[in-house]
């Protein structure tokens, strides 16, 4: 029996108990209209379950309930598969065809972008070219004009008219509704988290936002929520090479240096430790935390200054327990530079994740996109880089960027670790393309710990979907205890 619906008419329910709510809002339709239009929402899925608007637990967003448990009768069941099924069929040949060398990706591209599908109410949909993998996600083609709901007779009055209608918020298909532990209630995106873990992850952005206005006088920094992107976040000032003096005069504000420690294992946790600096000398630093003894893992937030998403998990993995099998090394920021500046490039428009020395080639000259410099590791945060992984010799390394949706798949056992780090994050295993790859620093990073290491690369979407972040953080420990026996 069917668990939940198909991912394309839940889509359409979704909507319009959004656009339902959204007219309440706007006061064009009353309370009684509003309950009635959405109670009365059904679908039948293949299988015959019926499914409807639940009530009880919709809020901003829906969520779907099974109306019975037993199948309907053969008579009501779909036979013929609906606009969206065909869009996905259509979708999934143009990808065999790609796969089998018949067109290009110019080509796939294009035929993916221009597939439309209008609906019986009126609404046209679109490829969600950012979240779609093995099959289609769909999107509402921006063009169409929501109908107004129909007026309907008002019965006897009601209590609420429906649970947290949407408020203050422009909602897009995209937006993930939470998930429910039920297992009767479908509701679409990730199935990562739990209300409570959610609460929980609120609570402490909030905490920790409150701290720390509280004892810097409110710095400017990245956003540490991790349910949103990062995109819009001021970073850090920079460091002074001479920390000022506190307000006592009797103390100094230093941040150790890597250089200051004779061997990785004199090296202390949860201190903030400097290991370079960057073009426009903005601190390059890092946190260590958990088991000195255990699996050496390296993870790096951002190293192209208009990717900012992986911050996010960077901030959760600082203050989450670490197993005890887990040596972590947290590197939220490889480019200060490109943050600042919101480039992707550094300060010297060098693309840093082109110019480590490993299988490294001339690429592009200023002003490309992905200029590698003029040399191998001539960058001052590559060259840092270079000498703290000396330093961590990482067993697993993990870097994040955007915005492509994927995890490229591989072979063997790096294969079997990026198949299950997708599966745990809900990311489509896809092969990334379109841009010259050389001198990268996963290419780097495997030839670290006697060339034994495994470098994740996670290409996140333009924003994180609600619970990502928290989400990857888990999903590091999980590969950990599942791939790398202590």
């Amino acid at each position: 029996m069917s668990n939940s619906p198909h991912l394309q008419e839940f889509e359409y329910l979704q909507v319009v108990y959004r656009r339902t709510c959204e007219a309440f809002d706007r006061g064009e339709i009353s309370s009684i209209e509003a309950r009635d239009t959405i109670t009365r929402l059904r679908h039948t899925d293949a299988e015959g379950v019926i499914w409807k608007i639940d009530t009880t637990r919709s809020g901003r967003r829906a969520a779907v309930v099974r109306v019975s448990e037993q199948p309907a009768p053969p008579t009501v069941r779909r036979i013929e598969p609906t606009g969206l099924d065909t869009l996905d069929e259509k979708y999934r040949k143009i990808c065999e065809a790609f796969d089998r060398g018949e067109m290009s990706s110019t080509v796939a591209r294009n035929e993916v972008v221009a597939l439309r599908y209008t609906d019986a109410q009126g609404y046209t949909w679109k490829i969600d070219t950012q979240r779609s993998g093995k099959r289609a996600a769909f999107v509402q083609h921006r063009e169409t004009l929501a109908p107004k709901p129909a007026p309907i007779a008002e019965p006897e009055p009601q209590s609420l008219p429906v649970a947290e209608p949407v408020r203050q918020e422009t909602l897009t298909t995209d937006q993930v509704p939470v998930v429910s532990a039920n297992n009767d209630v479908y509701d679409d995106g990730t199935r990562l988290l739990r209300f409570k873990k959610i609460a929980v992850l609120a609570t402490t952005a909030v905490v920790s936002i409150a701290l720390l206005v509280t004892f810097t006088g409110g710095s400017d920094t990245a956003t540490t929520s991790p349910t949103s992107s990062v995109a819009s976040s001021t970073p850090l000032s920079p460091i002074p090479t001479i920390p000022p003096e506190n307000e006592n005069n009797n103390e100094v504000a230093v941040t150790p240096l890597l250089a200051s420690f004779a061997s990785r294992e004199a090296i202390p946790n949860d201190t903030e430790i400097e290991f370079g600096r960057s073009v426009q000398n903005r601190p390059l630093t890092f946190i260590r935390r958990g088991n000195p003894n255990g699996i050496r893992v390296l993870v790096v937030g951002t190293i192209h200054g208009d990717e900012p998403a992986g911050l996010n998990v960077t901030d959760i993995l600082k203050k989450m327990d670490v197993p005890a099998n887990v040596d972590l090394w947290i590197l939220p920021e490889m480019n200060p530079d490109g943050i600042f500046l919101k480039t992707r490039q550094n300060a010297n428009k060098v693309d840093l994740n082109r110019n480590f020395p490993v299988r490294w080639k001339p690429l592009g000259e200023v002003g490309f996109w992905q200029w590698a410099g003029t040399g191998p590791a001539t960058e001052p945060e590559v060259i840092a880089m270079m000498k703290l992984g000396k330093v961590i010799q990482p067993q697993f390394n993990v870097w994040y960027h955007q915005d492509y949706f994927r995890i490229s798949p591989g072979l063997g056992r790096d294969g079997d670790i990026r198949e299950r780090y997708a599966m745990l994050v809900d990311l489509p295993l896809l092969k990334i393309a379109g841009g010259t790859y050389s001198g990268t620093a996963t290419m780097w990073a495997d030839t670290l710990n006697n060339n034994d290491t495994v470098s994740l690369l996670v290409e996140f979407g333009k924003e994180l979907r609600e619970g990502e972040a928290q989400a990857n953080a888990d999903a590091i420990y999980t590969v950990v205890k599942e791939f790398f026996p202590s």
